[in-house]
């Protein structure tokens, strides 16, 4: 069925084994020193023993105050060698390559990342994301980044790296040099192509003066940088051409630059299309003969297989797709294509934490960065397990318990699985949600897992079963304050508009609360009704949203023009219309057929109190502790799958 994403090529002298490749990403797992940590072999070596045939590591720094991150690993003197070779062991153990990838941050960067030292870039300026002033590199900092580049390329083949990755995309230090719009220098740095391009050339030939000639180094572009007056599809064909000339043995073909006000194209949201990329890969694949690899928003293999097929690249990366499941092309091989996690683009495991300097998690799998702390060896001593609620928190915990050997049976009260997931999968651009609770049930299958639909769980239960361990995933209600008329028969929730238990009104729609849950529902009813306001007692909406997701849902919002009111504290709901107080204090009004409560939601917990009557091992997890996002939810589900 896959014809073409398990046959072998070459980059370089390099052979690797399939066409999977995992793109670098920042998990920021390593120490503050750049040294590599066990935790992060392990991440590592988890993908590898996954089945892809390239692994390429996150951007290691080649000087010491040149991280876009606190935690990232570096190549920038000899004590840092052994831990990669320790890394790329671990690798070659299982089968897998490994390249070095290797950056610079410029501009896009923080003093808190690099001792306080003052960023730099190609001429002064301030990136419009990281808002930070950069000086302007000197000619002598030029020539001694070049030669640290070259240094630190050759301790990474002394650690057993197979290859390189020079990264010059997404707005960092070289790709601001390749771009007319960020390099804006008048001396041999700068003007015209070839001189934007030379800091490149001259990294190129101090790498091969330590590496030699056959040692694999390709590299890493934006094919776009998605900003005006920045480098187009049309001067980057220029520059692949140019990049095969001086001996780059592969492209990476990704998108944009953070300064672009479509940041979606570089990290992109489930509300991105698929292979955002592949028509520009296309284009550089017709001019260069050396392989292409293709990034961005791929997360399935059959996909990806006939993406190669058309010719559009000769290897996909699937970097997100790797986190919510190492073992993809293990599974794709195998054609157990239900039974992969996908990514569901959702971005508030891979990236929200790396804009506040944490590291990298997955919601939909929680063991990412914690492959060291538990190999999810069989228990000695199996338990009876009893898991009350089929939400994301009660399945994990159901998975992770049965992977390590217990028995247990989930109990759902409704004819549904999902819990709050289900109606958060009917917003537009959402469905893909959908996907990890049915491989969830796929999973559980697998693992002979019962799920009891439509079985409430009662005392008598409880007791009839004897659990040796009950984990209570319970969930959370609707939020319904106590404002005069929250009960009238024009009140909706959010939940029931999403599910279709309710008609959507014709006439003029409040949404009462601009959360999450309220701004999304206020758009997925702009589907059949246009007239719709949305009111929030904040100063913004989408406050609890993942950044990169809200500013492409704002958009989407102002396009089907929904009237957003701020710092609107709510205080009745009328037959006809919802009161509300201003910032100034000032009483307004606005019209209203239909009121949809879309406060969020509240924890649900009847069962605690009962269960510790039957038995001595008890969890509460997820909305049953307090109602929160996805991501907790699911951790908290690891969590109490591994302490049972």
């Amino acid at each position: 069925m896959l014809d073409n994403l398990f046959k072998p090529f070459k980059i370089g002298n390099c052979e690797i084994p399939n066409r999977l490749v995992v793109p670098a990403m920042v998990t920021n797992y390593c120490n503050p020193d750049g040294t590599i940590t066990e935790r992060y072999i392990r991440y590592m070596e988890e993908k590898a023993r996954g089945g892809w045939g390239l692994i390429i590591t996150e951007d290691y720094c080649v000087e010491p105050n040149g991280k876009g991150y606190s935690r990232i690993p570096g190549l920038y003197n000899d004590e840092q060698i052994e831990g990669s070779r320790r890394l790329c062991e671990a690798v070659h153990a299982q089968g897998s390559k490994i390249f070095c990838q290797m950056y610079h941050p410029g501009r896009q960067t923080t003093p808190i990342a690099n001792n306080n030292t003052t960023p730099y870039a190609p001429v002064s300026d301030k990136d419009p994301m990281c808002r930070f002033q950069a000086h302007e590199m000197s000619i002598e900092e030029i020539h001694q980044l070049v030669a640290a580049f070259g240094a630190a390329a050759g301790r990474a083949k002394k650690a057993g790296f197979d290859g390189i990755e020079l990264h010059c995309a997404h707005g960092y230090l070289l790709a601001e040099f390749l771009s007319p719009s960020a390099n804006r220098r008048v001396d041999e740095y700068g003007g015209c192509f070839d001189n934007r391009v030379r800091i490149v050339d001259e990294i190129m030939m101090a790498m091969r003066e330590e590496v030699g000639p056959n040692f694999p180094i390709q590299v890493r572009i934006s094919s776009d940088d998605l900003v005006p007056g920045g480098r187009t599809i049309a001067e980057t064909l220029e520059l692949a051409c140019h990049l095969e000339e001086i001996g780059f043995a592969a492209i990476n073909c990704s998108n944009g630059m953070y300064a672009s006000k479509a940041v979606d194209q570089i990290i992109a949201p489930m509300f991105t299309e698929h292979a955002l990329n592949m028509d520009r890969s296309d284009r550089i694949r017709q001019v260069v003969s050396i392989p292409v690899l293709l990034s961005n928003r791929i997360n399935d293999p059959k996909m990806a297989d006939i993406l190669i097929k058309m010719g559009v690249c000769d290897a996909v990366c699937m970097g997100r797709g790797s986190l919510a499941d190492p073992y993809l092309p293990v599974k794709a091989c195998a054609g157990k294509f239900c039974n992969i996690r996908y990514c569901i683009g959702c971005l508030q495991g891979c990236e929200w934490p790396i804009l506040e300097d944490g590291d990298v998690t997955c919601l939909v799998n929680p063991r990412v960065g914690r492959e060291i702390e538990n190999d999810l060896a069989l228990v000695k001593e199996p338990k009876k397990v009893m898991v009350i609620g089929a939400g994301p928190a009660g399945l994990i915990a159901a998975e992770t318990a049965a992977k390590r050997g217990h028995a247990v049976t989930v109990y759902e009260a409704t004819d549904h699985l999902g819990g709050q997931f289900r109606s958060a999968a009917f917003p537009v651009g959402k469905g893909e949600l959908a996907t990890f609770v049915s491989q969830l049930r796929d999973s559980l299958e697998e693992l002979n897992v019962p799920i009891k639909m439509q079985c409430p769980v009662s005392e008598d239960l409880i007791a009839a079963e004897k659990p040796d361990a009950i984990v209570v995933a319970t969930g959370a209600k609707p939020l319904m304050p106590s404002i005069p008329g929250m009960d009238g028969k024009n009140v909706v929730t959010a939940e029931d508009i999403l599910l279709g238990n309710v008609e959507i009104a014709d006439g003029p729609i409040v949404v009462c609360g601009g959360g999450e849950v309220g701004a999304e529902t206020a758009h997925f009813i702009t589907r059949l009704n246009s007239d719709v306001t949305v009111l929030e007692m904040q100063d913004e909406i989408l406050n609890d949203m993942m950044p990169f997701t809200k500013s492409v849902l704002l958009g989407m919002m102002a396009e089907a023009k929904i009237d957003v009111r701020t710092n609107a504290t709510v205080k009745e709901i009328t037959a006809d219309s919802v009161i509300y107080t201003d910032k100034n204090g000032n009483e307004c009004q606005v019209k209203a057929s239909q009121v949809v409560a879309g406060f969020g939601y509240r924890s649900f917990n009847p069962l605690e109190d009962v269960a510790r009557k039957y038995c001595d091992n008890v969890q509460v997890i997820g909305g049953a502790v307090k109602a929160g996002n996805a991501i907790t939810a699911t951790r908290e589900g690891y969590e109490a799958g591994l302490a049972i």
